[in-house]
């Protein structure tokens, strides 16, 4: 049985990149290659599809992420509306301002868990990728099977219970990004599948060195924002130890940190979620991420550029609204940077088809898209708009998007939908997403954060226009 698995692994691969490597030869304009539009629709209607319907999901998910680091993946097709139109960049955490995300749409941790595929993700139109959770400890997590897909709803159940290589050989693959230097082509790994595909995919690469020189060439993409989302080892007696050894050893290469309580397949993890726990947590957690060297991004401005790695706290949607308000003013009393809404949730809406609905785990994908919105409106109010949130559950559309930056996020996050529509769905997100701020007259992002709250809304508003005038008094006054 293992060796028809490896086998199906091997046929699908081998024939997914060499399909793939030639249409990129065959069709490669000096303008477009990987980021045409014929490209794309290859990736996401040919690729994809094979993916889901040959592998089970958690094989599937390791060939994509090794499809995506050899150099084989989309990138962003640009779309004029969104060059010429609208201002995408946005700011969000005032307290390191210099931190500017390139646009508001980023990877959600899971998909890139030890930071292996960063600069592939970034150039698919990512503007940020956060990798993760990573332990401190190497631990395989919960027994397989443990990844499940529901087709009929487009949605994902996992119990991955943080499998994770471990902060040591994450901080080792952040050094060797950050470096510049290419990814490693021999890396190896625990698991025996993972071995053989990487036998198989050296002897692609080998094999069609003309294909990948070409399919690797360079593109210029803003610096990638990376964030890293942490987590603790199941079998830790000291979790706070456990998350303080992940700020300290992984700061100093993150743009911005990740405190994940509310993964629900780490048995006694959402308890943190509770007002005193989480208090207690996080103060250490702010006291050793204020001990980190404040780190520094290449800026087009005059503006300081150093900066310490804002801290975020990421929630799940299964909180009632008094234990969500408890931990709303835990967060804002330990002053948090910002919040990630939400995690998978354990809860099963009646709505649900697939044959795989009663696996135990965290449901994710479109089955959660108006939990997490709601959640995310909550969140927003609750904080007056004082806090950046970051929202995730369910984005599959530009539609979605915009209907969580109206909540209140500031950021929005996507992963299990790519599962469905393809690596090429970011594009086609950013592109939805600029159009319909332009019918409604928006002009920047910034515009559109919490509109479905018109009295917070306006208040930051005006909030902002006074600031904006008294910088420009300051200016002339010099």
């Amino acid at each position: 049985m293992l060796r028809q698995a490896r086998s199906t692994v091997m046929r699908t691969f081998a024939a997914g990149t060499l399909t793939v490597g030639l249409i990129e030869v065959t069709t490669h304009l000096p303008s477009e290659s990987r980021s045409s539009l014929f490209y794309h629709h290859v990736c996401d209607n040919v690729v994809t599809p094979a993916l889901r319907y040959t592998l089970d999901p958690e094989t599937a998910h390791n060939v994509a992420l090794e499809f995506a680091r050899r150099g084989f993946g989309p990138k962003f097709h640009p779309s004029a509306i969104e060059q010429t139109s609208i201002k995408t960049s946005i700011a969000p955490f005032p307290n390191a301002a210099s931190l500017t995300f390139d646009n508001c749409v980023g990877l959600a941790a899971g998909f890139d868990k030890n930071g292996e595929a960063i600069q592939a993700m970034s150039e698919m139109g990512f503007g940020f990728v956060e990798i993760g959770s990573v332990t401190p400890e190497p631990q395989p997590g919960n027994p397989k099977p443990r990844m499940y897909r529901l087709t009929e709803d487009l949605g994902v159940i996992n119990r991955y219970g943080f499998n994770s290589k471990g902060v040591d050989e994450v901080e080792d693959n952040l050094k060797q990004f950050h470096s510049t230097r290419p990814p490693s082509q021999d890396a190896s790994s625990a698991d025996d599948d993972h071995n053989t595909m990487e036998v198989v995919l050296h002897k692609i690469q080998t094999s069609f060195k003309w294909i990948t020189k070409s399919l690797q060439k360079s593109w210029e993409t803003p610096s990638p924002i990376v964030g890293v989302n942490l987590g603790k080892n199941k079998t830790s007696v000291d979790e706070i130890a456990d998350y303080k050894r992940g700020i300290r050893q992984l700061g100093p290469y993150a743009d911005y940190l990740v405190i994940n309580v509310s993964s629900p397949n780490t048995p006694g993890l959402r308890d943190l979620q509770a007002a005193e726990p989480l208090k207690k947590l996080l103060r250490e957690a702010v006291q050793a991420r204020n001990e980190l060297s404040p780190r520094t991004r290449p800026q087009p401005s005059s503006q300081d550029s150093d900066f310490l790695p804002p801290l975020l706290v990421k929630l799940a949607p299964d909180l009632d609204d008094t234990q969500l308000q408890q931990t709303i003013e835990a967060i804002m009393e330990c002053q948090i940077d910002g919040i990630v809404v939400t995690n998978t949730t354990l809860a099963r809406p009646s709505s649900l088809q697939s044959e795989h609905q009663e696996e135990s785990g965290g449901l994710s994908g479109a089955p959660v898209r108006d939990m997490s919105t709601e959640c995310i409106r909550k969140v927003y109010k609750l904080t007056k708009g004082t806090i950046p949130i970051v929202g995730v559950g369910g984005v599959g559309s530009g539609h979605d998007v915009y209907e969580k930056l109206k909540a209140g996020a500031s950021l929005v996050q996507i992963y299990s939908m790519m599962v469905y529509q393809g690596p090429g769905v970011i594009s086609r997100i950013r592109k939805d997403l600029a159009e319909l701020m332009v019918q409604n007259g928006q002009r920047s992002v910034d515009d559109v954060i919490g509109v479905d709250h018109e009295d917070l809304y306006w208040e930051k508003r005006l909030a902002l226009q006074q600031k904006k005038e008294q910088h420009e008094q300051v200016i002339v006054d010099e």
